[in-house]
């Protein structure tokens, strides 16, 4: 994609998050409407899976579906260097938005909240979940096979759901962490020339490394 329409979501992104920073969250549009309709909406039998997501559906699903795609190799290995350049950029920008935003957490502010978890520490917006996961979805989704891309997406979809009906999120952490996310997941993947020549660096220098220590040893027998 053109970078023109990359820096223009980024653009959309710095305007909500301005809006964010000045009302408040509490105060933006329908954020708390939102927020209700979701977290009251929990289902009993249903709340174990919400959990389980919203815990493990970040690292403990997209660190080993990026080891495997680095595995298999090929188109896949491909895109599992195109998420690992995506979730770095993805880390840096997100832990630099929520403290510059310094947002509470929707327990902090509202009354009947449905916490289905401990209480997070750090700040709300945007949502770090949301965040990587979208990066993830929309990246394996212009990269990959519609059998392999869509479950992954609707993953990143249910995890994202899950933290504002846990409790933990507002709806528009997780809008704006899909924002940002599709921003950088489109950098990365216009970034691929660079990421690659990157890899192939770290392999030389490792390759070269191990022969060398190979190369001493045979002398120093």
């Amino acid at each position: 994609m053109k970078w023109q329409y990359i820096i223009a979501i980024y653009a959309l992104y710095v305007i909500i998050s301005i809006i964010t920073k000045i009302v408040g969250e509490g105060n933006f549009p329908g954020n708390i409407y939102l927020f209700y309709l979701i977290n009251h909406s929990q289902f009993s039998p249903l709340n174990p899976v919400m959990i389980f997501f919203s815990k493990y559906g970040r690292e403990y699903i997209w660190i080993p579906v990026t080891a495997i795609f680095f595995i298999v190799g090929g188109k896949y290995r491909r895109t599992s260097l195109i998420l690992v350049g995506g979730f770095i950029i993805a880390i840096i920008l997100g832990e630099i938005s929520k403290y510059v935003m310094a947002q509470p957490r929707p327990f902090l502010i509202l009354h009947n909240v449905n916490l289905l978890v401990s209480e997070p520490t750090d700040y709300s917006y945007p949502s770090g979940h949301a965040l990587i996961v979208s990066v993830g979805a929309i990246i394996v989704l212009m990269t990959l096979p519609y059998y392999v891309s869509i479950p992954l997406f609707i993953e990143a979809l249910i995890v994202s759901y899950s933290r504002v009906y846990i409790g933990v999120h507002w709806p528009l952490d997780v809008f704006a962490g899909w924002i940002l996310g599709i921003a950088i997941a489109l950098t990365a993947i216009n970034l691929e020339k660079f990421i690659t020549n990157v890899y192939n660096r770290v392999v030389n220098v490792v390759v070269n490394n191990n022969s060398k220590r190979t190369n001493l040893k045979r002398r120093s027998e």
